[in-house]
Order: structure tokens, then sequence, then C-alpha cells
């Protein structure tokens, strides 16, 4: 083997510019598959880990105030949480530099916790008294670190004024701002909002059916988790099928340049291969030369592209989970670096397989003459690789 890897690294050292293509060429093929498959792995994890840290409400149901059907938890619901009161109201005025859509849907909850939609305060804390508020907003991005809004004063259409002393985050989406329950009465509730969570990942026939169970009486809408997964999904899943065609695409082509350059090294080298077996090398050996030629460069590439594509994904993955409050943390990928690198590899040492086996059925004799014959005689036009 100290004889192969020296014989390898001498024809490295002689193929520079085949060298540097294929390690090129295996790069940009697996940086490319590492940010598809990225964006393809993390297209429903993050969205699965944080509902299942915050207890996500799978189904919302708005009832009339006072209607049975409020406090009565049907059959597969593993937790309730509600009935709270809500209002939506009009967008405030002399919100400062807090954005707020046109209308507000204010529900009345004593704290954070419960065994539903359990919010995520990332700013302030909640709020405990009339006269306080806290908006529902999406936490900063990672590294971003904007000057806290916490103790803006705004004042309703009524008049009244509320001291935003929060911010907090629902996967759920429940809720546009949360008072404490006292406030709420005095914002004169319209509807009251009931939370139900369901076993394991129900899918959208069990949601359906569950749905479907609910009591009739007073119930005014419900809305599903499913919903918002889609949402999750259709920002990455966007770049997956551009970018896993053009992963495909690097790949076929490093093959093919790997595939050439291996075939032509051996029809270039045939009294190289006629020297190596002279020397003694067994036709094992000389397959391994030529293997071992490939894979230095195929190695450096398929470990620099993963690499190279796990930081090109991460921006893409901030940006596609930008507005769904995962602080843009979906896990650093190693699984699937491993798993491009060595999936290329395989394909890459496939590829150069073939033509490597024409050297080792070249007799010593043969291949020493085909080397050493002038160009119009032996066709091959190499000078001894």
């Amino acid at each position: 083997m100290s004889a192969v890897w020296r014989a390898a690294r001498a024809a490295v050292r002689r193929r520079k510019l085949q060298t540097v293509v294929i390690g090129i060429v295996v790069l940009f093929s697996a940086a490319t598959l590492v940010v598809a498959l990225r964006l393809l792995d993390a297209s429903t994890a993050p969205f699965d880990r944080v509902f299942n840290d915050q207890a996500g409400a799978h189904v919302v149901a708005v009832y009339e105030p006072g209607a049975a059907g409020s406090t009565t938890a049907p059959t597969g619901a593993v937790a309730v949480a509600g009935p709270f009161e809500q209002v939506v109201l009009p967008a405030p005025t002399d919100t400062g530099r807090i954005h707020l859509s046109d209308s507000l849907t204010v529900v009345g909850r004593a704290d954070p916790a419960g065994p539903v939609d359990r919010v995520e305060l990332w700013d302030g804390r909640w709020a405990t008294a009339p006269g306080e508020i806290v908006i529902a907003d999406l936490p900063p991005a990672a590294g971003y670190h904007p000057q806290s809004q916490v103790g803006t004063v705004m004042h309703l259409r009524d008049g009244t004024a509320l001291t935003v002393v929060g911010f907090g985050y629902s996967v759920s989406r429940t809720a546009d701002a949360w008072v404490a329950p006292a406030q709420l009465a005095r914002l004169h509730p319209t509807t009251v909002q009931v939370l139900y969570r369901l076993r394991g990942e129900p899918d959208a026939p069990s949601v359906a059916a569950f749905t479907a169970a609910l009591p009739s009486g007073g119930l005014l809408a419900t809305s599903s988790y499913l919903v918002i997964k889609e949402a999750v999904a259709a920002g990455p899943g966007a770049y997956v099928p551009f970018l896993i065609v053009f992963g495909i695409l690097g790949l076929l082509v490093a093959v093919l340049v790997v595939a050439n350059v291996v075939s032509g090294a051996v029809v270039s080298g045939y009294r190289h291969i006629g020297v190596l077996k002279a020397l003694g090398f067994t036709p094992v050996q000389v397959v391994a030369v030529y293997l071992t030629m490939v894979s230095v460069p195929a190695v450096v590439g398929a470990v620099l592209g993963s690499v190279a594509g796990e930081y090109a994904a991460r921006p893409l993955l901030s940006n596609a989970f930008q507005g769904l409050g995962f602080h843009g943390d979906v896990g650093n990928g190693l699984g699937v670096q491993v798993t491009a690198a060595a999936g290329i590899l395989v394909v890459v040492l496939l590829a150069a397989l073939l033509p490597a086996l024409r050297a080792r059925r070249l007799p010593a004799a043969e291949a020493i003459s085909a080397g050493s014959a002038p160009a119009a005689a032996g066709g091959c036009g190499c000078s001894g690789g």
C-alpha cells in the first residue's frame, strides 16, 4: 500500500489540471447537494420541534360566549386550554415603532403557560394587571438585538391606554396580543377561544374527524395546525426542487469528468502502467493507483463542498424561517453533510472503477510497447504519462 500511495501521489502531481478539475467539480456538486438536502430536511423538522416544545394547539375553536361546547372536550383531545375570552379590535394608535395589522385579536390569559399553546416570552414579562398588554411578535433573528419596545404606551380607539410589558411568540398563532382577564372584561369580549391538543402528530383526516366531533352549539369557526405547518414547509420547499436538480446535474458532471479523466489517464499512461507492472505491481495495485489518484481530489472536494454547502444553506434557512419564530436554529446538518460527502465519493469511485479496470487487464509488455510507440504507429500519442 505504501508503494501504491507513492505511485498515486506522483500521478496526482503530474496531472495537476485533471486533479484540480475533479476537485472543483466534486466540491460544487457536494455543496449543491448539501444545500438541497438541508432545505428538504428542514422543511418540517423545525416546526415539529418548536410545536412540541410549546405544546402547540392542533385545533383552535371559536365559540359564542357561554356556549356549552366551549367547556366540553370531545374524545381524542389529550389536552385542552380555555375557554379564553377574546375580542377583535381596530389597531391601536400611538404604537411607536411597533408594527401592527389593521385589526388586533386580543385574548385574555392569566399566564403564558398551560397545557396547550405555551407562549414564549422573549422580551419583558406577562400582563398581570389592567392597563398592560403583551404583543405577539416574532423573536429577533439570531445575532440581531433591536432596542426594546417594552414600556410603549398604546391607545385604543376608545381612549383606553395600554402599556406594552412584553413580547411573546405563539407557534399556534392564536392571538395578536394578550391581556389579563380583568382587562379583557373591560374590552367587551365577543367570543371565546378553546385550544385542543391531540395525540401524536395527527394527519388531515384525524384533524377533520376531531373537528367534526366538536359540539356544534355556539361553534363559530375552527382552524388547524396543518395550515401553519404547510406555510412553514412552503418557504424552503420552494428552493428544494431546483437545488436537487442542480445537485443531480452537478453529480452527473462530476461522474463524467472523473470517468473521462481516469480513462484518459489510462490511455495516456500505457507506458506508466507497463512500468508499474514490470516493477512488480499486481493488477489490483495498478487499479488502486488510479482509484487513489481520483480519490485524493475527490475527498478534498467532497469535504470542502459539504462544509461550504452547510454555510450556504444557513442564510437560506434563516431567511426561509425568519417569519416563523425559529430563531434561525435549524440544526447543524452534520448528518446531511456526512451523507452527501460519502454518497458523492461512492459515485465518483464507481465512475472511476470501469476505466481503471482497463489498466488492470493490460499486459506489461503491451503497455510499455504501446506507450513507447510513435503517435503514427501506436495511435495513442502518449509519452509515458
